[in-house]
């Protein structure tokens, strides 16, 4: 469940560990500890300590603030530069429970296939016909292609990407970037930030992504 904010209810461990939840339970900054840790070492040990730091992602009622991949590396946060902004970006859940306000929101249909706004290639080349809105509410289809979540994520943050500009506020992740990060990785199966001495997998981009949504 969801508050009033969009933000979303802890993960269930139990649940998390199924191999296909009818919902990933994505939202919660402990599912994302958790996938890092199952990620392996090298990078993932890097982003956990980032990810605990005081001044990772700081939120209240006005916004907050996160970092771009680059600067979640080298702890350079938006804090450093207030120009980057997260306080339009809502989880996935929220876009899931409110397509009824995509178009005002983010001037993006529900029923945008997904292969009009990102390119599918390699393994999730099956997921071109798919609309964004199943990709969000990732039915048993998305997710036996979706495996690592990559790809809701990458929805998810497209969707606050556009929020932002339409509320003319510059984003940590603007939807050019959101489409190059997709890019490279659905080229190469992996994601290298500028400053990241190792590529991340589908799992530590995911859980990355997740650090810039309220």
């Amino acid at each position: 469940m969801e508050d009033q904010e969009g933000r979303s209810a802890p993960a269930n461990a139990a649940q998390e560990a199924q191999a296909a939840p009818a919902v990933p339970q994505l939202d919660a900054r402990g599912a994302s500890r958790r996938r890092f840790t199952r990620a392996g070492a090298g990078a993932a040990g890097v982003i956990l300590t980032l990810h605990s730091q005081p001044g990772m992602a700081t939120y209240g009622n006005y916004g907050g603030v996160c970092a771009s991949p680059s600067g979640f590396m080298s702890i350079k946060t938006a804090s450093h530069n207030p120009k980057n902004s997260c306080s339009y970006n809502r989880s996935f859940t929220f876009w899931r429970d409110n397509s009824k306000s995509w178009k005002s929101r983010c001037g993006t249909r529900p029923e945008t296939r997904f292969v009009e706004v990102l390119q599918p290639r390699g393994a999730y080349i099956h997921l071109k016909n798919f609309t964004l809105l199943q990709i969000v509410q990732q039915t048993k289809e998305v997710r036996a292609i979706d495996r690592s979540f990559v790809a809701l994520q990458i929805v998810t943050a497209l969707l606050n990407a556009r929020a932002s500009e339409r509320a003319g506020i510059p984003s940590v992740l603007p939807e050019d970037q959101v489409v190059a990060i997709w890019d490279e990785y659905s080229l190469k199966g992996s994601y290298k930030p500028s400053g990241s001495a190792k590529a991340w997998t589908g799992l530590q981009l995911a859980a990355y992504l997740q650090t810039t949504f309220r």
